[in-house]
């Protein structure tokens, strides 16, 4: 669970499973060809294939002319041409019947020559080429007004550009965009790219700015800026160039959103300075895109905090976590008090019908829940508690039998004396229950109140049943809503589930004396 909690959806869903998460590399320049494409590279023959392949490659690119993938594998690295050939390899085998794989290895490489076309090396150095794009800039208004503030075709104009960079058109059958090409390698200063936008309406009425942009996968962090009303603003977090997909940007002040349950897919943006030399036209909005150059250890930073961040930003996760600590000190106080109480009358007090009425509670222990769950459901709507958070406590004022159990055990090995003693002088029943029993059951109550809390904060059927608003819902029953709007995020689901997790870890390490002295305690007499 640690190690998918900090992996990108790439290392998840493609190629080999591994433990060990990638190491994140940040590239000093871009675009580039991956190196780390197409491993491991599980291919029958491969050793003796993969060299006469990429001889093949090198000459098919010497005869492309001044196609882009062709000057691209000419000027690229023996590591960068490696992956390329891996990529071409492992395409050409699921293409290639078995039986021809397995002949004689000069027809073998003659074949996969043959085979290795001008078409499929392109399309193979496309998919290991990373490369940060930038495409439409959209603006929308609070009064839901969208507009094209920047059309992808002309995305590569109009910026003011400060850095080592430059931007470059590319207009292509599927999308048309900007190619960002920098080189961080004379230092480590930043790149700033800035424009002017000229709204279709009033730039205090602006809600959300949209950028569409392709990370190259270096872990760089790209921090926005705007400027609107002699205001300047700075995104409150940067957004890290991970992976190698399109996706859009959302930035937005902070506002009625941040409040709604659903999933929050912005980064908000933060006043930081006021002054006449920022932009305050009324129809104009001033963005500002920095790219600053990330080192090793920032990289690792970023992709450990990446899927923790976006868990807390993506779902009203605090909201969740108050809910499910509130149900648990609840559920804790309600059962210590219930429970010892009930025991103490088994226990210590002389009564018609105890120890039947004893055998008939530790019966109810064989009826499954499932049995009474709806019987259970119907009293609740009737009591007019559906739909809040009474169900969910209200149980633990009514003394669990297992609880009981425990506890009457312990109880019972207290010698009476102490108990006579107290009573000569003067003490009643709730006192000698207060002063005497409780100070002496503390083990076995610590050891109920772990079960209780673990019992709680993993509910998941019980807030299921009773609870349709989402605003109620704890921490369990939040992460599978989280979970149904965006199950392809594996990644980010293995990080909420281990902040989950990570409490009741906590509670079990430092309360274990209690838990285990509880448990050991209860079966011995006095």
């Amino acid at each position: 669970m640690a190690s998918t909690s900090v992996k990108v959806e790439r290392e998840i869903f493609g190629g080999a499973l591994r433990l060990r998460p990638e190491t994140p590399r940040p590239a000093i320049r871009s675009p580039y060809l991956e190196t780390r494409a197409y491993l491991p590279l599980d291919i029958p023959r491969a050793e003796e294939l993969l060299p006469e392949l990429e001889r093949a490659i090198q000459g098919v690119a010497e005869g492309g002319g001044e196609a882009h993938w062709a000057v691209e594998l000419r000027s690229a690295g023996a590591d960068e041409r490696t992956a390329v050939a891996r990529g071409v390899l492992r395409r050409l085998h699921l293409r290639t019947p078995s039986a021809d794989w397995s002949g004689p290895l000069p027809e073998l490489t003659a074949l996969l020559r043959e085979r290795a076309t001008p078409e499929l090396i392109a399309e193979l150095v496309a998919d290991v080429r990373r490369e940060l794009g930038i495409g439409a800039v959209r603006v929308r208004s609070l009064d839901l007004q969208e507009e094209v503030a920047v059309a992808p075709e002309h995305a590569a104009e109009g910026w003011e550009i400060e850095g080592p960079a430059k931007l470059e058109p590319v207009h292509g059958e599927a999308r048309s965009f900007a190619r960002m090409r920098y080189d961080f390698s004379e230092g480590t200063g930043s790149i700033r790219l800035t424009r002017t936008l000229q709204l279709g309406f009033p730039v205090e009425r602006l809600h959300r700015v949209q950028v569409a942009i392709r990370p190259d996968d270096s872990w760089h962090p790209l921090t926005m800026y705007f400027e609107k009303g002699g205001v300047r603003y700075r995104a409150e977090r940067p957004f890290d160039l991970a992976n190698e997909e399109w996706g859009v940007v959302n930035w937005q002040e902070p506002g009625p959103d941040d409040t709604m349950n659903r999933i929050r897919k912005w980064i908000l943006v933060r006043e930081v300075a006021r002054g006449p030399q920022f932009e305050s036209a009324p129809d104009r909005l001033r963005i500002e895109l920095v790219l600053d150059r990330a080192d090793g250890p920032g990289a690792w930073k970023a992709k450990i905090a990446r899927n923790y961040r976006m868990a807390l930003d993506y779902l009203p996760f605090w909201r969740y976590v108050s809910t499910s600590l509130f149900l648990v000190l609840l559920n804790i106080a309600g059962t210590l008090f219930s429970c010892s109480l009930v025991a103490y009358a088994f226990a210590r007090l002389q009564w018609p019908g105890r120890d039947f009425s004893f055998a008939l509670m530790l019966a109810t222990m064989m009826i499954p829940a499932q049995v009474t769950m709806i019987p259970h459901f119907l009293i609740i709507r009737w009591l007019g508690w559906y739909n809040t958070l009474t169900p969910l406590w209200i149980g633990s004022l009514f003394a669990g039998a297992f609880n009981v159990f425990l506890l009457r055990q312990f109880m019972k090995g207290i010698p009476r004396d102490l108990e006579d003693a107290a009573r000569i002088d003067g003490c009643g029943f709730w006192r000698v229950y207060w002063h005497i029993m409780l100070p002496l059951v503390k083990p076995t109550l610590a050891a109920i109140g772990i079960f209780t809390f673990m019992g709680v904060w993993n509910d998941f059927m019980g807030p299921l049943v009773y609870l349709s608003d989402q605003e109620l819902y704890p921490l369990s029953l939040g992460l599978y809503a989280f979970n149904v709007q965006a199950g392809s995020s594996i990644s980010m689901m293995m990080a909420g589930s281990l902040l989950m997790t990570l409490p009741v870890v906590v509670i079990f390490f430092f309360a274990q004396r209690y838990f285990i002295q509880g448990v050991t305690l209860t079966g011995m007499k006095g």
